[in-house]
């Protein structure tokens, strides 16, 4: 049997459809991948989409292949709730060192689907569910694994054991860094070391775990930053004014409702390009490199 699987718009690997490759692979099954033009001739057709605005394509997909598994969290929407994989497929282990050892979250932030789609927060497995045993990086897409202190503290001895670099890709929550927490990253190598900053009023949260962090050596700190979800954009502005005070580093997020405004695309244009973040206050970046007149 012939099996294309379509990844609509991932940009790191897709654990699912990696999952389904293996699956089919030991049946004995031929995996074809990111080939449309095989639509007609594959005899069992996935698609795989992660964002909302993905919608035209994965609906013209299926207009040609209206027999096609559909996926993802970009479903939400015209496909409620989108379908799990079955469990013998769930249980595959995919070790291509990008995964993940525990699912959902503590939080319930309303522009997240992670709560809906994930559920409460739970260990799913641990780093040799997800590492090759070779590569020297890893790769993982936990959305709230500080929600699981003691599973953060295995997971954590074994990446120290392994010598294995770590991306925690996804983020962790700054709001439950304790000093603990704190000794236990220090012990890590980390590829980045990534929180969010997406309500204003973790402000004064912020200030302090960022001092906590800064005493144990952890300096450069990156924050994911949503803007324009319900926030004025002062109220995004004195964000990351306040992250540019701290030292530490952003990667502004538009949400879709602002994500062709010109103003916060030059917001974005300042604060994600680490040196222009670092030289130029808001005001100078603005009348230098935005259209109208600087906001303060």
């Amino acid at each position: 049997m012939k099996v294309l699987l379509i990844d609509v718009d991932g940009k790191l690997p897709n654990i699912a459809l990696h999952k389904l490759a293996i699956w089919h692979e030991s049946r004995g099954d031929e995996v074809i991948w990111n080939l449309p033009l095989f639509l007609d001739q594959a005899d069992k057709v996935y698609v795989s989409t992660i964002l909302t605005k993905s919608r035209p394509q994965v609906e013209n997909l299926v207009g040609l292949r209206p027999d096609a598994v559909v996926g993802g969290t970009g479903t939400w929407g015209f496909i409620d709730p989108p379908p799990k994989l079955p469990a013998e497929v769930e249980a595959v282990k995919a070790r291509i060192n990008f995964g993940f050892t525990s699912r959902g979250c503590i939080r319930k932030c309303p522009f997240c689907l992670v709560p809906q789609v994930e559920g409460k927060a739970r260990v799913v497995g641990d780093i040799f569910d997800v590492w090759d045993g070779k590569s020297k990086k890893l790769t993982l897409f936990d959305n709230n694994i500080l929600a699981l202190p003691d599973h953060f503290e295995k997971v954590a001895g074994q990446l120290v054991a392994a010598k294995v670099k770590v991306d925690f890709n996804q983020g962790l929550d700054i709001r439950l860094v304790t000093p603990h927490i704190v000794e236990l990253l220090k012990s890590l190598r980390l590829a980045q070391l990534r929180f969010a900053f997406d309500d204003p009023k973790l402000a004064r949260t912020i200030e302090k775990k960022v001092a906590l962090l800064n005493e144990g050596g952890l300096k450069q700190i990156y924050f994911y930053v949503l803007v324009g979800y319900n926030t004025t954009f002062e109220e995004d502005l004195a964000r990351l004014n306040l992250l540019r005070r701290l030292g530490c580093l952003a990667y502004v997020m538009r949400y879709e409702t602002v994500y062709a405004v010109q103003e916060y695309i030059t917001l974005a244009r300042w604060a994600n390009m680490y040196w222009t973040f670092a030289k130029y206050e808001w005001p100078e970046f603005s009348s230098l490199f935005g259209p109208g007149k600087a906001r303060h």
